[in-house]
């Protein structure tokens, strides 16, 4: 049977500033609720989020946007931002010692698939994780 995601996806504004990523990952586990994906999807928030506020427009009296498609045994999350020049791409850092330049690492590392698109003017980040239902007897 195919899965259908939710008809209405869940969706949320945030000020562009720091201390609106502990919002981000809140609504991010009211909206999933007990996920087998949970602890890996706000991680992911988190980290798109925090890129959002340090890479982009976003940090210059902008928003970023977290939007959540849940379905049956997978889930999208796409973190929309007021753009930048560059085009997000991972690290891959060098450095193990260093605090930042992980945060799209951990996206690929972490999720089944990630993508983003856009410019200057907004760019959104999105990733998908899966899970296997269980069996039913």
């Amino acid at each position: 049977m195919p899965e259908t995601l939710i008809t209405r996806p869940k969706h949320r504004a945030f000020p562009g500033r720091p201390d609106q990523i502990a919002h981000a990952r809140d609504f991010t586990r009211r909206v999933l609720g007990p996920c087998p994906v949970l602890d890996e999807a706000v991680l992911l928030v988190s980290e798109l989020a925090t890129n959002a506020i340090e890479h982009t427009a976003t940090a210059n009296e902008g928003s970023f946007h977290v939007t959540i498609y849940q379905g049956d045994s997978s889930l999208l999350i796409a973190v929309t931002d007021d753009g930048s020049g560059n085009v997000p791409t991972p690290g891959h850092q060098a450095d193990t010692l260093a605090e930042t330049g992980r945060g799209l690492d951990m996206v690929e590392l972490i999720a089944d698939r990630w993508a983003n698109c856009g410019d200057g003017h907004g760019r959104t980040v999105w990733f998908e994780l899966s899970w296997k239902q269980p069996e039913s007897g």
